[in-house]
């Protein structure tokens, strides 16, 4: 493809990875050459909210002390979820003695009828201990029909209403959700977007967004560059953290987005995402990158959705391996079944072990079959 000729030749051009910098006065250490690690602020699209580019997924179980640490830095956007567990309640117990007008805060609902929905945000500002948020999500919409009518008078109501700012919805698969995002006035959304799922399979839709003033969050920047093996780079400096760094500064290096929401579980990984605002984005990094995408290219879905109505038994097959990295991962065993749990029950039974041959044939590589066996074995 294209896109892969364009990162060898830019790969070719590389420079040695470089050695860590000096501690710098807050703690944390600018890559060699590399100024300070600061807080970088971005707009919104035509929301004009001024996010932190590197933001806080705040996840499942937030760790309030590195949350605690996120928030002096300057971290100022924060993204959870009712689905999330207590999540919420956790985080507005955080933020009880913080100035609230400085942070942007996004809840989501997994709820599609109107009644609930209107239900859920009442119950977010709750728990949040604010009376209204920044942003307001539908949860995990990846076609036109997972927002029906009654959702969209809901979420229009909530803003009417002042308790949300502003609304969006996240999804996985953008190219099959952006006319609808526009069409319907939403103003963010929050989508896949990485290295390894993003760029060829992503750049068009996020452009057109983009163009039509719509603010731009990135999800899952650095699923698939944690806890790698980097060995096979043949470079003595290289740290486990270096993966993620990389990828979200390849990230922010796209100006259309304007913020990420990694979730953080320790004080040094947040020390290592924050320094990706002040940092440029460089041939070491592609060249870091590029390898570790081969390296997982057998197991890791790009969920470009070409797979999608293929398998005759009715398999979600991009959905089921992105509940498999959930675990394989991240490490969240936790998420991968209760979102394995919610599959209906007919596809829940199937069995991929039962299939002498695979239907889906991977363009990127994925070992479908062997990954989905997997799956099932672990999460049904």
């Amino acid at each position: 493809m294209g896109t892969n000729q364009t990162r060898r030749k830019f790969i070719k051009t590389g420079l040695a990875l470089s050695a860590a910098g000096l501690v710098s006065s807050t703690g944390i250490k600018p890559a060699f050459g590399q100024e300070e690690p600061k807080v970088v602020y971005r707009t919104l699209g035509k929301t004009g909210l001024k996010v932190s580019g590197v933001g806080y997924g705040i996840g499942f179980v937030p760790i309030p002390e590195v949350v605690n640490k996120a928030l002096d830095m300057g971290i100022n956007y924060y993204d959870t979820s009712r689905v999330y567990g207590d999540s919420e309640k956790i985080f507005g117990d955080i933020i009880k003695k913080r100035d609230r007008s400085k942070l942007v805060i996004a809840t989501k609902s997994g709820s599609r009828r109107k009644a609930d929905i209107l239900k859920d945000i009442d119950t977010s500002l709750k728990s949040l201990g604010t009376d209204y948020v920044d942003i307001y999500h539908l949860h995990a919409r990846d076609t036109p029909t997972a927002i029906p009518d009654e959702a969209l008078e809901a979420v229009h109501e909530i803003k009417k209403s002042g308790k949300a700012r502003f609304l969006g919805f996240s999804c996985h698969d953008p190219n099959r959700m952006v006319d609808f995002h526009i069409e319907n006035k939403f103003d963010v959304i929050q989508t896949t977007y990485s290295y390894a799922i993003g760029g060829f399979y992503r750049d068009k839709a996020i452009k057109k967004l983009s163009d039509a003033g719509v603010g731009i969050i990135a999800m899952k920047v650095v699923v698939a560059l944690t806890g790698l093996n980097l060995q096979n780079l043949d470079n003595p400096v290289t740290k486990k953290g270096d993966g993620p760094l990389a990828g979200i500064k390849w990230v922010l290096n796209n100006p259309a987005i304007g913020t990420t929401v990694p979730h953080m579980k320790t004080i040094p990984e947040l020390e290592m995402n924050f320094r990706a605002m002040a940092e440029p984005y460089t041939p070491a990094d592609e060249k870091m990158l590029y390898v570790m995408n081969e390296q997982i290219r057998p197991s890791y879905c790009r969920m470009c959705y070409q797979c999608s109505g293929v398998c005759p038994k009715g398999m979600p097959v991009t959905d089921v391996l992105r509940f498999l990295a959930y675990n394989d991962y991240c490490g969240n065993y936790h998420q991968a079944r209760m979102s394995f749990m919610e599959l209906p029950k007919e596809v829940q039974s199937v069995r991929c072990s039962d299939c002498t041959t695979c239907a889906i044939k991977c363009p990127n590589g994925v070992n479908v079959q062997a990954r989905l066996i997997r799956a099932q074995e672990l999460l049904a």
